[in-house]
């Protein structure tokens, strides 16, 4: 099903700014501690030092620094969290439509999925189903792991595989009728 515009009586309001402009990334305690703290260690250095070594600096104090002082860039971290998270929640579907950039969408779409705003998307095939319940090996790499999944998934019977497409069948009919219930009130 292709998404179209949602009507805007379904959505809760926000403004035109809100809608275009997508907020950044929350960034993690340690680059709010890089980002307060790195002119005053680059003072500390002679003027032609690389950025990677003033880097390196702040890296080793990060790792020394005590707990309750790590405390005050966690509490930035999270709050700007909090922040990005209640965007989310509160921000309208049409969000998704105003976005143009299309790694962008997908990125906001997987959020709204996150947060139980959108129904998840079923996987395309019984073979990407039957994939996503396996688990894996620890022992060996993703490759490895993919080409004995295969090979797991070649050994099934026909009444196994046509089982798992008929599932992927009504998981993708579900997942239309309620990406259209959101679409169309």
């Amino acid at each position: 099903m292709m998404l179209s515009r949602i009507p805007a009586a379904v959505c809760p309001h926000l403004s035109v700014a809100q809608l275009s402009t997508l907020p950044k990334r929350p960034s993690n305690s340690y680059i709010h501690y890089v980002s307060d703290n790195f002119p005053l260690v680059k003072a500390k250095h002679p003027p032609n030092t690389p950025g990677k070594d003033i880097m390196r600096s702040l890296g080793a104090t990060w790792k020394l620094l005590p707990a309750g002082k790590k405390a005050v860039y966690q509490q930035k971290a999270l709050v700007q969290t909090k922040k990005y998270d209640n965007f989310f929640r509160t921000a309208s579907l049409q969000v998704l439509f105003e976005t143009e950039n299309k790694k962008e969408k997908k990125y906001v779409m997987k959020r709204f999925e996150d947060l139980g705003r959108l129904p998840k998307r079923p996987p395309i095939s019984g073979y990407a189903l039957f994939i996503s319940r396996q688990k894996g090996n620890s022992k060996l790499s993703a490759p490895e792991n993919l080409k004995l999944f295969a090979q797991n998934y070649q050994k099934l019977s026909e009444i196994e595989k046509t089982g798992l497409i008929e599932e992927v069948r009504i998981m993708k009919e579900s997942y239309e009728e309620r990406m259209h219930q959101l679409l169309n009130p």
